[in-house]
């Protein structure tokens, strides 16, 4: 029975980075049909076949920049407002992705389809941040003439992804800092043996970190707190885009800093195919 259900479903694969093409041999090797356009790491099916009968289409993440293009190769430029018309001709009810601006969000709902955000799931969010995390250190130590261990690291927001790279860079020897704004993380920090930093006083301490992490989805790292860095320090922004400083300013300063959207895709790409995967197979009982 279950072989007959799965033989049932098929994923148009729609652009995407290297995770997806792990995300696809995983699908695939469970039993599932997938089809993919547009993605450089697979074989091609063609927009139109990938298309027809599918029950779904996966999506890239973000799925889009600018809320008029799908996020996708140059040479497979695609514009979102065409992917809905062609959902609607060939009556795909269902679009699984990442990272929807509530524009989009609004032009799937009008146009009567289900739009699946990864990252609003707790689950895919939390696991997430753990190939995150380590891309971010890997990139520090990468971009960096200077060991961790022993070196003042500050950790900017202490969400999920916060929280996994502060405790990362605290278990290899770094002396860690996360900023607050609510008194329970300022709790948490301080229960795990970290240095709490409020926010709004980070002016004062700017200049004594040797590495910086940002994690905040907005500008944190203005042009009168970047004038105040160490610029022997570096700077390893994994906020949503468009980053959490000024680069014109930090490229007039002189400072080293590293923007890194999409790590997991880029650093541990199969181990954030198995988390979508996990997350798609929640979804496929409502397609």
């Amino acid at each position: 029975m279950r072989g007959d259900f799965l033989s049932r479903i098929k994923f148009a694969v729609i652009g995407g980075d290297k995770r997806y093409k792990y995300l696809c041999g995983i699908l695939e090797k469970e039993g599932w049909t997938v089809n993919v356009h547009g993605n450089k790491y697979c074989e091609d099916d063609g927009y139109k076949n990938t298309l027809k009968n599918a029950n779904a289409v996966i999506a890239p993440i973000p799925f889009s920049k600018d809320d008029i293009n799908v996020n996708m190769d140059p040479g497979d430029a695609l514009k979102a407002d065409e992917l809905i018309q062609d959902m609607i001709r060939n009556n795909i009810k269902s679009i699984i992705c990442g990272v929807l601006s509530d524009k989009m969000r609004k032009k799937f709902m009008d146009s009567d389809i289900k739009a699946y955000d990864f990252f609003d799931m707790e689950e895919v969010a939390v696991y997430n941040a753990v190939p995150t995390a380590e891309g971010a250190v890997m990139t520090a130590i990468q971009e960096s003439s200077k060991v961790l261990f022993g070196k003042k690291a500050l950790v900017i927001g202490c969400g999920r992804c916060g929280r996994v790279l502060a405790n990362m860079l605290k278990g290899i020897g770094a002396d860690v800092y996360v900023t607050f704004r609510k008194r329970t993380d300022r709790t948490y920090i301080n229960v795990y043996g970290m240095k709490a930093v409020n926010i709004e006083e980070l002016n004062i301490s700017i200049g004594q970190y040797d590495f910086i992490f940002n994690t905040a989805p907005a500008l944190v790292l203005d042009n009168k707190l970047l004038e105040k860095i160490n610029k022997d320090s570096v700077i390893i922004d994994i906020a949503q885009a468009p980053g959490g400083l000024d680069y014109s300013c930090a490229r007039r300063l002189d400072i080293k800093a590293v923007y890194c959207p999409g790590l997991p895709g880029r650093t541990a790409p199969y181990t954030a195919a198995e988390i979508l995967r996990s997350a798609i197979v929640d979804i496929v009982p409502y397609l």
